[in-house]
């Protein structure tokens, strides 16, 4: 059997980079328009299973009161709750945001620290939350693997992993650093509109010609993956045979910002 040629990331960043409009992926955009490191740190374990639009709420009221460590470090741990509720095990939360709060504090001055290892010793950060705040809190490059990007780098055939630690271990491995920034963002909105957990909508995918899973199914062939496989009796249609993937264009107002980004892993 004919082995696939090896992976383009820079075609697959450019197709989805024009597909959703986000410019250039080359340009350093996120070190321009880094969000604050410490709400960068907060928001994601905010965002830690739970959906975007809670999230979004729950750290506007949040940070509308205790904007910065030092507040938040003051902050009691009831009225912490009562501004995340909506976000799903908020006492848990809760008691590791104000404990994250209380250590940026006391170990570095208010500070957060711009390095992966040290903010892993931090409460209710795993690799995930590290590495959002590395790429979006102060544009140092990292590779934050959450749902999305582990789902998507499976099917387009990146690696053959089972959890998202290990996808992020492998891409660190394999993916030229150049690519480590644009590719959580652009695979996050791939994710959220197009390449979808259930029913992935491949005909309309800008790189279904050169994902292994959006061939097999336009060409109704067994995916690489027993859970992307289409049901028995799908139309040649749904499998992407009515136009080019190229010619189709995303959702109307289909967007995501790099806080959103961070989805359910730690």
């Amino acid at each position: 059997m004919k082995r696939a040629p090896p992976l383009d990331w820079e075609v697959v960043l450019d197709r989805l980079s024009a597909f959703y409009g986000r410019g250039d992926w080359r340009v350093p955009y996120l070190r321009d328009h880094a969000e604050d490191p410490f709400q960068v740190l907060i928001g994601t374990i905010l965002s830690q299973r739970t959906r975007d639009e809670n999230t979004d709420r729950a750290s506007a009221k949040l940070f509308a009161k205790y904007p910065d460590a030092a507040g938040l470090a003051r902050a009691t741990p009831k009225a912490i709750e009562a501004l995340i509720r909506e976000t799903g095990f908020y006492r848990t939360k809760a008691r590791h945001i104000r404990a994250c709060a209380q250590q940026v504090l006391e170990r570095f001055h208010g500070v957060v620290p711009p390095d992966l290892d040290t903010l892993l010793t931090l409460p209710g950060v795993g690799p995930k939350t590290a590495n959002c705040v590395l790429v979006f809190g102060y544009g140092i490059p990292g590779v934050p693997v959450d749902t999305h990007v582990h789902r998507i780098s499976n099917r387009i055939g990146a690696v053959r992993t089972k959890t998202p630690e290990e996808t992020e271990a492998q891409l660190r491995e394999r993916l030229p650093r150049e690519y480590w920034i644009p590719i959580n963002p652009l695979l996050v909105q791939h994710g959220q509109n197009l390449c979808r957990p259930n029913g992935p909508l491949c005909e309309r995918c800008p790189i279904a010609d050169i994902c292994p899973t959006g061939v097999a199914r336009t060409l109704g062939r067994p995916t690489p993956r027993p859970e992307d496989r289409v049901a028995r009796g799908a139309s040649a249609a749904r499998q992407g045979r009515r136009r080019p993937p190229s010619a189709r264009r995303p959702t109307r107002g289909a967007r995501s910002s790099p806080r959103k980004s961070s989805a359910s892993a730690p």
